[in-house]
């Protein structure tokens, strides 16, 4: 019974595995929105909220770094959702394959020149990551459309790398909301407020200005791992382009 129900969503008229048809008389363009299309709809979404995100980031005020973090979190969660649909329900095709990867550093290396704009964390570690980013995906890029004609999956390595990327970011834009909060609260640089008034106020402002270079140290260190896991893995392939 359970394996029954976890098919239904694929449509009602759907035969066991097989998605089902759109009734005659729909427009095609909704066969875009049946079940077994949602995790590439996530993704696609994913895109779209980090043009979303760069938008708000650009403004530097209380009410948009605060959009900046809700539209931020709202993405990252689509990039756990999407793969959990498709491994859940057998849904992963090539699209989704090769897009999740590329949406997931789109919205990464978006939010880091962003800060790296506003003087938030080091450029070096900006330029190692989205180096190791540009590599691996010319990488993939090179598999999928060569002869070999095939997309490369996301490694578990690879998934960490982004988890931590992903609290890195958020970590980086909750120091960036509370420095706005506390400065449109108290009409003062949010660190001489902490200093005079605050209690611990030297510890907490210390630590709001070394958590974003700690969490970026993070992942650029794991992102140097799983790049260099990445070309062991795949060192026989690479050899072969």
């Amino acid at each position: 019974m359970r394996a029954r129900l976890r098919q239904l969503p694929l449509g009602p008229k759907g035969r066991a595995g097989h998605p089902a048809r759109p009734a005659p008389g729909t427009p095609a363009a909704w066969g875009l929105f049946r079940f077994e299309n949602l995790p590439n709809l996530l993704t696609v979404s994913r895109l779209i909220l980090t043009g979303v995100f760069i938008w708000a980031m650009s403004y530097e005020g209380l009410v948009s770094s605060w959009v900046a973090l809700v539209v931020f979190s709202v993405a990252a969660t689509t990039d756990w959702l999407d793969g959990h649909l498709a491994r859940r329900y057998g849904l992963s095709t090539p699209f989704g394959t090769f897009m999740d990867p590329v949406a997931d550093k789109v919205l990464i290396l978006s939010a880091l020149f962003i800060f790296l704009w506003q003087n938030l964390v080091p450029v070096w570690m900006v330029l190692v990551i989205v180096a190791r980013e540009l590599t691996v995906t010319s990488i993939r890029v090179t598999v999928l459309t060569g002869a070999r004609g095939r997309a490369l999956p996301a490694m578990p390595e690879g998934k960490l790398k982004m988890g931590v990327q992903i609290t890195a970011v958020i970590g980086t834009l909750v120091v960036v909301c509370a420095r706005h909060t506390i400065e449109a609260a108290t009409g003062r640089p949010y660190d001489t407020w902490l200093l005079r008034h605050a209690p611990w106020g030297g510890p907490t402002a210390r630590t709001m200005d070394l958590l974003p270079d700690a969490l970026l140290l993070m992942a650029t260190l794991l992102s140097v791992y799983s790049g260099i896991v990445f070309f062991m893995k795949h060192r026989k392939l690479l050899w072969s382009l």
